[in-house]
C-alpha cells in the first residue's frame, strides 16, 4: 500500500516550498494562522533585497496570479475537499478516515497558533534582548 502524499509534498511538486507554505498561510484561518511576520522567518523568499519583509499585498498580487500557484490553489482545493469527505466517514466511525483527518490536523495546525499562548509568550519575552553576534 503506498502513503498519499502530504499536502506540501504535492503542493511542492509544482510550486518552491516557501509559496506552498504561503498557499497553506493564505488559506487558513486569519484568526488562528501564524502571523505575516512569523511566516516571513521560515523562508528568504519572503524577504526582499534589503532584507525587509515582503508585504501581503506583494505576494497577493505577484504570487497569486502566477501559473505554478493558480495550479497549487487546485491541488490544495482538492486536498481540502478530501479533508471534508474523510471527516464525514470519521464521524461515522471510519477508522482510516479518522487517521487521515488526525493527520491532516496536525499538518494544519503547524501553520496555525494559539492566540492566547502567543500574547502569553510575548509577555514573557518583554525587555528579553538576544545579541545575534
Amino acid at each position: 500500500m503506498t502513503k498519499e502524499k502530504t499536502i506540501m509534498q504535492a503542493l511542492t511538486e509544482v510550486v518552491p516550498n516557501y509559496l506552498a507554505s504561503y498557499l497553506c498561510w493564505y488559506y487558513s484561518d486569519p484568526n488562528k494562522r501564524i502571523s505575516w511576520d512569523e511566516l516571513c522567518k521560515s523562508d528568504a523568499n519572503f524577504r526582499s533585497k534589503s532584507g525587509g519583509n515582503k508585504t501581503e499585498d506583494f505576494a497577493e498580487q505577484n504570487w497569486l496570479i502566477r501559473d505554478d500557484v493558480q495550479k497549487a490553489m487546485i491541488i490544495y482545493l482538492q486536498y481540502m475537499k478530501r479533508y471534508q469527505e474523510m471527516n464525514k466517514k470519521a464521524l461515522s466511525g471510519d477508522v482510516n478516515s479518522a487517521k487521515y483527518v488526525d493527520e491532516m490536523d496536525k499538518l494544519l495546525d503547524k501553520m496555525s497558533v494559539d492566540k492566547n499562548t502567543e500574547s502569553e509568550i510575548d509577555k514573557l519575552l518583554q525587555g528579553v534582548n538576544i545579541n545575534a553576534d
